[in-house]
């Protein structure tokens, strides 16, 4: 008997799964970009800022010399929003406004000034016979010797301690101005040998109108 030892040859098996692989792949690709392209367009949202429409102006007013230090030589220091709009280093004299008209950047909405002043002391002077001004009256800030009278009655007989010179509490007063009117105002006080620095919000409405005619004096800004 012989054995037929010849062999069928059938279609390779490899090539035919790798090839019905690829086009499962290709038809899920071109599913998922059909799916993609078939959903609506997404609408971005864009935050658009307005200018703000005025007469805009920043009085600073302090009721002390105002100087930096050795770590921070910055005597005045106005940010807007994070934006530098004023920065001295110059001695500012107490009880002269320091004035920043007009504005840059002023948005409709809420905006924030955040103000930092020197407080380094100031060189010993003597004193001479006479009058001594008042830093906070010369400030606009009142007579400081209003309320003092009840703390003048104090016993004077007690240890010598009472005749120690204590600090002088200070202040800077801030305001902010659309034309002539004060939109915001702000008065910060420091303890003896802290340093002031604040902030100070306006909320400026959206106002289509003219600018405001102003007949407050921004004449001598300094910035």
């Amino acid at each position: 008997m012989v054995k037929n030892n010849s062999h069928t040859t059938g279609l390779p098996v490899r090539p035919l799964i790798a090839l019905g692989i690829s086009l499962v792949i290709c038809s899920l690709i071109g599913g998922y970009q059909a799916f993609i392209n078939s959903l609506p367009d997404r609408e971005v949202t864009e935050f658009i800022t307005t200018a703000a429409k005025g007469d805009y102006a920043v009085e600073i007013t302090l009721s002390f010399d105002t100087r930096g230090d050795a770590f921070d030589p910055t005597s005045l220091l106005v940010r807007l929003d994070g934006q530098t709009v004023l920065e001295k280093y110059e001695v500012v004299k107490a009880g002269t406004p320091v004035k920043i008209h007009p504005v840059p950047d002023l948005k409709v909405g809420i905006n924030e000034f955040f103000i930092q002043v020197g407080t380094a002391e100031t060189p010993a002077v003597p004193e001479l016979d006479g009058e001594v001004d008042d830093p906070f009256a010369a400030a606009g800030f009142g007579d400081a010797t209003e309320d003092a009278g009840e703390f003048n009655n104090t016993d004077q007989g007690n240890s010598p301690q009472q005749n120690e010179v204590v600090g002088v509490a200070k202040a800077v007063r801030v305001r902010i101005f659309d034309g002539d009117e004060v939109l915001v105002e702000k008065t910060v006080w420091s303890e003896p040998g802290e340093t002031i620095s604040s902030t100070v919000v306006v909320d400026i409405p959206e106002n289509d109108q003219m600018p405001k005619t102003s007949t407050h004096d921004h004449s001598g800004h300094n910035h």
